[in-house]
């Protein structure tokens, strides 16, 4: 493991604290990442985007969760050694079944993909540079979340997918999940694209259909 995160073991343990005081009387998100300390930006990333990635949108919790990727790639970028949160989202408490849920999904895949993951193309996230991709890839990665876009399925499995790899990269040095993050961001665009496009063209046909029916009935009165 690299300088860039902590070892794999501390996050395992630091995953299992917060299962079981979840399951408890709860922890402050930023409780939590005070504990972890430098590294905790791509670490708050990947445990606030695992809830995103399946089909459903998540309501109120998606601007928060939006803001706050934001607001951590944004820092991130800029080189702060410890994010700073907003109160919404630092005083979020991981808390019930839930969140215990969504820690233990993230220690099972954190799992699963250091069976792929290696040091390669480290180019792309060492040193400052690599700092501003990932926290730039976050930072838009957020921005897409936080898009309001007709409520509809996929709309946050996207971007929450670039984030997730974007963080993975910095904790694994990766590069090339820097690419897959890259990919996805590309992906995200192309949906929405798709759904603005057809949300303006059957729009733009019910106005049609509607107006005949409106201007009949205004020139009867």
């Amino acid at each position: 493991m690299s300088n860039n995160s902590p070892d794999n073991s501390s996050i395992h343990d630091i995953l299992s604290d917060c299962a079981d005081r979840a399951a408890g009387e709860g922890i402050l998100l930023s409780e939590a990442l005070d504990r972890i300390g430098p590294h905790a930006f791509c670490f708050a990333a990947i445990l606030l985007a695992v809830p995103f990635i399946q089909p459903v949108p998540l309501g109120p919790l998606t601007m928060i969760c939006g803001a706050t990727f934001v607001a951590l790639g944004w820092q991130m970028a800029r080189g702060r050694n410890s994010p700073a949160l907003p109160k919404s989202a630092g005083g979020l408490r991981i808390h019930g079944y839930f969140w215990v849920g969504v820690v233990g999904f993230t220690k099972r895949i954190l799992s699963f993909c250091q069976r792929f993951t290696r040091v390669r193309l480290s180019h792309w996230v060492e040193g400052k540079r690599g700092r501003r991709l990932v926290g730039g890839l976050i930072l838009v990665g957020g921005a897409l979340l936080a898009m309001p876009m007709a409520n509809l399925p996929l709309n946050n499995f996207f971007p929450a997918l670039m984030i997730f790899f974007a963080a993975l990269a910095w904790i694994e040095r990766d590069g090339l999940m820097v690419i897959l993050s890259l990919a996805w961001g590309g992906l995200t665009i192309l949906y929405f694209a798709a759904v603005g496009a057809a949300l303006w063209f059957f729009g733009a046909k019910a106005v049609d259909w509607m107006m005949p029916a409106a201007t009949a009935a205004f020139s009867e009165k």
